[in-house]
């Protein structure tokens, strides 16, 4: 047993004997005393306990709870989670209550730290306590070559898959397929090593028998496991009844590239939340769902999934297992570190990994104005802006972007957007205020190949350019594209009505990214809402746009403008489906539809490049986008 370091109120070490026999405990144990004040009565000490002893397998739920004994009176502390193992070290949990975090390790087995650090947040400066260390080892399912373990999970459509230890240079992933059937899915595949290889399996039916084994492969080698049986459970008894797919058109044999279609459900404005985020299959059967009420903004490479509420950002594995979380005002404290202005809460609209492992995710906060968008000395008004915040694998903060430093404050919402206190889409403000002026509404972003992010700003109709230059940029505004933008449109269509300036581009769109940034002329897929080009023509469906993009030029061609059959007054998504050898479709997530005769209503529709719906299927309540995918772990958006 390998203690952590142990201090009495005078900074001298304590002996891991005295720890012992004061705590008289039968787990391992850490402890710190208060190092900075003497007291008159008995000092706080800190300990870090496991809610099962070591040694357990892999893919067991420990809870790790810290306890703050002889706490001063009156006084607050908060808690921050760690895990390392050979030599990396993971926050799992930034400074935060409840005291305790629980964890599902399944990845790799081996000695692992598990760390805690608490402070005193009763008054600035908080005074914060020694790190709490204890060591906690996993075992392996399989440890001879070739061999390999299957286990249920607490979610009943997801497995635990455990393969060998194989060849460095090599890769394993799992395969599965329902018994009886010839096709097949794969998990992520990841580097071999000494140690085993640990797989959350999903994507499977329920209460249906699955076959599946482990592969490695590399150039000029392929190898196979043995076949192991595994049966789904059932769709959970509170799985919400009215959770119900339709579909509208048959898929075609290219759809087999893209099986997955995920939906981030929501619930209607003004109703309780009782859908469930859910992926299903192209027939719309459940193949996956998360096990709650949660706002989904990204799935992940490797199956790890993003979420948001105005307070947390939270990552979960596939089995609805917390990973990582952090929160507002642990990010406020590193915000007003580094001179930024803080937040008032998340924009909950986007979150992404980066291809470095940093982690992008954007914020709000509002500002009362006495000269803009209608505000006056004697009426002020108040202004919702946007923030993104760049962080590191254990979510510090490494660059921030602020829109009210880098945006023109005297361009309002092109309609006049308003915000109201616990309304759907909006951040909170200024309770002094009963409306904010809903100034950007950035609904997504992304990391460029050049190195820059690209943002979509639903209410001022634009999708922005900022120079983030891999972390060295100033944050300034390259370019601006959208009715009035920087742009032009070289083939604008023909017959428009209201304005000819607006009718061509998108309005309040949402999910405008890059697909493809290999040349000169770059693709672009966006959902057009549609709201201004609604208004000013008394009517019009959504559109699902692919567009060819030179930045060089500031010219635009419009490859492909899909009429959706419907209007979706908000939410959406777009993507671009590419499959061998030539098959090019896109598929846009039409997410907030009201159907005559059916309610509340969302829709994944597929088109060709000529814009004829070729696929569609249809979920039974609002979806803020929806994905298809080639599996759950290979997101199809870059």
């Amino acid at each position: 047993m390998v203690s952590s370091s142990v201090f009495g109120i005078w900074g001298r070490p304590v002996s891991t004997k005295f720890c012992l026999t004061f705590l008289r405990w039968g787990v391992l144990c850490g402890v710190v005393f208060a190092s900075s004040l003497l007291f008159a009565s008995a000092p706080p000490i800190i300990t870090l306990r496991p809610s099962l002893q070591s040694p357990q397998m892999l893919g067991t739920s420990i809870t790790w709870t810290a306890t703050v004994q002889n706490p001063l009176p009156g006084h607050s502390y908060d808690y921050q989670f760690s895990a390392a193992v050979q030599g990396s070290s993971q926050i799992v949990r930034d400074f935060d209550l409840p005291n305790s975090f629980t964890w599902v390790p399944y990845t790799v087995e081996g000695t692992y730290v598990v760390s805690v650090v608490v402070r005193d947040i009763t008054q600035q400066p908080y005074q914060t306590f020694p790190r709490i260390s204890v060591q906690y080892v996993l075992l392996p399912w399989v440890t001879s070559p070739g061999g390999s373990y299957v286990n249920s999970t607490s979610h009943p459509l997801v497995a635990l898959f455990s393969g060998p230890p194989c060849t460095i240079g090599h890769w394993l992933r799992v395969r599965f397929r329902q018994n009886g059937s010839q096709v097949s899915s794969t998990t992520n595949a990841v580097p071999c090593s000494a140690s085993s290889a640990n797989f959350l399996v999903a994507g499977m039916l329920p209460s249906t028998q699955y076959l599946m084994h482990w592969e490695e492969f590399a150039n000029n080698y392929d190898n196979n496991g043995t076949d192991l049986s595994f049966t789904t459970g059932r769709l959970p008894a509170d799985f919400p009844p009215t959770q119900k797919m339709t579909l509208n058109m048959p898929p075609s044999p290219h759809d087999a590239a893209f099986p997955v279609v995920l939906f981030h459900l929501l619930s209607g404005f003004g109703t309780p939340f009782t859908f469930w985020p859910a992926a299903t299959d192209l027939y719309g059967n459940v193949i996956w769902y998360y096990p709650g009420q949660v706002l989904l903004t990204r799935m992940e490479p490797g199956g790890n999934f993003f979420t948001l509420t105005n307070d947390n950002l939270t990552e979960y594995d596939l089995a609805g297992n917390v990973t990582l979380r952090t929160n507002v005002a642990s990010l406020n404290e590193q915000l007003a570190t580094n001179g930024y202005p803080t937040m008032d809460s998340f924009n909950t609209h986007e979150t992404r990994r980066l291809p470095n492992g940093d982690i992008l995710v954007l914020g709000s906060r509002d500002m009362v104005s006495v000269k803009y968008q209608g505000g006056s000395p004697g009426h002020p008004v108040d202004i919702i802006g946007d923030m993104i915040l760049v962080l590191d694998h254990n979510m510090q903060l490494v660059w921030a972007w602020d829109s009210f430093a880098h945006q023109d404050l005297s361009r309002g919402a092109t309609l006049g957007d308003l915000c109201y206190h616990n309304s759907g889409g909006c951040p909170p403000f200024d309770s002094v205020f009963p409306t904010a002026n809903d100034w950007l509404h950035t609904n997504s972003a992304q990391l460029t190949d050049d190195g820059n992010i690209v943002l979509s700003e639903r209410s001022q109709d634009w999708v922005l350019k900022v120079n983030y230059n891999n972390g060295l940029g100033d944050g300034s505004v390259i370019w601006k594209m959208g009715p009035f933008g920087d742009f032009e449109i070289l083939n604008p269509p023909k017959n428009p009505c209201g304005d000819p300036e607006v009718f061509p581009w998108f309005t309040h769109q949402h999910d405008a990214a890059f697909q493809i940034q290999s040349n000169a002329l770059k693709v672009m897929t966006v959902f057009d809402d549609g709201n201004l080009r609604h208004k000013q023509c008394n009517g019009g469906n959504s559109r699902g746009m692919v567009l060819y993009v030179s930045e060089s030029a500031h010219s635009v061609y419009i490859a492909t403008l899909a009429d959706l059959g419907q209007y979706s007054f908000a939410l959406g998504s777009a993507q671009l489906l590419v499959s061998p050898p030539n098959n090019i479709y896109a598929s846009f997530g039409n997410g907030l539809l009201t159907l005559e005769g059916q309610g509340n209503a969302s829709q994944a529709t597929e088109v060709d490049m000529n814009g004829n719906i070729v696929y569609q299927v249809q979920a039974s309540d609002w979806s803020y986008r929806i994905y298809r995918q080639q599996d759950l772990y290979t997101p199809t958006l870059p």
